[in-house]
């Protein structure tokens, strides 16, 4: 049986990336600061981790690490918006947001790998179309996520000896509180919908499919389109 870690799995895409790895008979641990509100069965382990200590991430991967023995796949998920405008941004909360964005993928992947002697490793960073385009005061989480994009190409050059692929996977709008979503925004997508949890569960499937080991250092959107639309004031 194989065993999947995932940062940020108590909410949103992290939790449905929990279920559908324990549904296909993963075994799972989640690092996370808050457990989730549902129960959750099957082969299922709870780490809590705040991932903004940075000097406490070698103690939460062990923490892991020991009930596992070995983790086949690392899904960096967890994410830190930064609630600052601009204008109002602190290095405080700047810091919290390269630590939980950046500064943890980094030095997971760095214990990850130090653990892993299989021949189908996985790392699969969540990403954002915000690495590509912006809205305003979104600075901290999209320079983030830009410097994931980098990571990703780097991080599989890197690893190419250990028999570990490493891509990413940039979202879009992905409804991820089964919110109501109005006609005019599901028709905003050229792909006729808003996106779910579903669509980023299906991609990190495939690209932890051990068949599947051609497909390195690459960033895929799931946008239903968006970044791909030319758009024009009225």
């Amino acid at each position: 049986m194989k065993t999947v870690l995932v940062t940020g799995g108590s909410i949103g895409i992290g939790l449905a990336l929990v279920k559908a790895y324990l549904k296909e008979g993963f075994k799972v641990i989640n690092m996370a600061p808050f457990t989730p509100k549902e129960n959750i069965t099957g082969d299922y382990h709870y780490v809590h981790a705040d991932l903004r200590k940075v000097n406490q991430l070698k103690d939460f991967f062990d923490q892991a690490y020991a009930h596992a023995k070995q983790i086949d796949i690392l899904i960096h998920n967890a994410a830190a918006d930064g609630d600052n405008t601009f204008l109002d941004l602190t290095q405080d909360a700047l810091d919290d947001v390269l630590a939980v964005n950046l500064k943890a993928p980094i030095f997971l992947s760095q214990y990850f790998t130090k653990q892993y002697y299989g021949k189908t490793g996985r790392i699969i960073i969540i990403s954002s179309t915000r690495a590509m385009m912006s809205e305003k005061d979104t600075i901290p989480y999209t320079v983030t996520k830009g410097a994931l994009n980098a990571l990703t190409h780097s991080l599989a050059i890197t690893l190419q000896a250990h028999y570990i692929t490493v891509n990413a996977i940039a979202p879009g709008w992905i409804n991820s509180k089964d919110e109501p979503i109005k006609d005019h925004d599901h028709f905003f997508h050229p792909s006729n919908r808003v996106g779910t949890t579903s669509d980023i569960v299906k991609a990190c499937m495939y690209l932890s499919d051990p068949e599947n080991s051609f497909i390195n250092g690459e960033v895929i959107t799931i946008d239903g389109g968006v970044s791909k639309k030319m758009i024009y004031p009225d």
